[in-house]
């Protein structure tokens, strides 16, 4: 049985705005770089729970852990603001075409909602 995904609606009016914040601010930092923001997890299936996962793949990504404190430098804020917990993981866009198989991607990329990144597919 596949998990139903959400739809705008689904989201609660504090979840639309935090990713409104989110996109804006990732969009302002990485511009073309920018490929992808997914939101996956309980969220994503509908369920309430205390955070928003999102994987958010980048273009050429030189060192994780560098883009890991440059996003939670867009993600604290939020979480303070909104009472949201954003649970952002970075991943270079090479590396996830070569590991889009493994469980962990595939999951996501299959079930995932993509969130709009060029600002025209921008459902939120």
């Amino acid at each position: 049985m596949t998990p139903q995904k959400v739809s705008k609606n689904d989201l609660t009016a504090s979840d639309q705005q935090a990713l409104d914040k989110l996109l804006r601010s990732l969009r302002n930092l990485y511009a073309d770089r920018l490929k992808q923001v997914i939101l996956y997890g309980h969220r994503k299936r509908g369920k309430q729970s205390s955070d928003l996962d999102v994987l958010i793949v980048i273009e050429g990504i030189e060192d994780r852990f560098v883009e890991m404190t440059r996003i939670h430098q867009i993600t604290g804020p939020i979480t303070v603001n909104e009472d949201i917990l954003i649970t952002a993981i970075p991943v270079d866009a090479a590396y996830i075409d070569a590991q889009r198989e493994t469980a962990f991607f595939a999951a996501i990329l299959q079930d995932g909602i993509p969130l709009g990144v060029d600002g025209r597919s921008n459902e939120f």
